[in-house]
């Protein structure tokens, strides 16, 4: 029976995780939003804000469900990583290709912590599932800033 309280556990410490980490992925592309001039580019940077707000509440939903502790804030590394992107907009002059850069850095570091979380967490649960789709939908993003990087680096 321990052992299953402890398993119960450690999924919920990984989905808060993950929910610190969508947490810094909404500030960061809010923060990115505001720093882009072009209108199609902020406009999709919005929609991410409004996307991971969204994984969020599937993961709050996920923890309470489980019995556990919805933990708030994001991560130290989340902090450090925008302000890196405050500093590299700074020099560049909000470029956007730079900004690109620093998003799909950002998603491939998602791709990897949800990886690892769903390595960790039955594939029954219904919370695989979430994360499952949520990684999916961070690969459809990652895929569509890997496609525009080329045109605004020759802009």
């Amino acid at each position: 029976m321990s052992n299953k309280l402890e398993s119960t556990l450690e999924i919920i410490e990984e989905l808060n995780e993950i929910l610190a980490k969508c947490y810094d992925a909404e500030k960061g592309y809010k923060e990115a939003a505001l720093a882009l001039s072009n209108s199609s580019l902020k406009s999709m940077f919005q929609d991410y804000v409004k996307q991971r707000n969204e994984f969020g509440h599937q993961i709050k939903n996920e923890i309470i469900a489980m019995g556990g502790e919805v933990k708030t804030g994001g991560t130290l590394a989340g902090t450090l990583h925008r302000a890196w992107m405050d500093f590299r907009s700074s020099i560049t002059e909000n470029d956007e290709a730079a900004i690109l850069k620093e998003a799909i850095r950002g998603e491939n570091n998602a791709l990897e912590n949800y990886q690892d979380a769903m390595e960790d967490i039955p594939v029954t649960s219904s919370a695989y599932t979430t994360l499952v789709n949520q990684r999916n939908q961070i690969r459809s993003a990652l895929n569509r800033l890997e496609r525009l990087v080329p045109v605004f680096d020759e802009a």
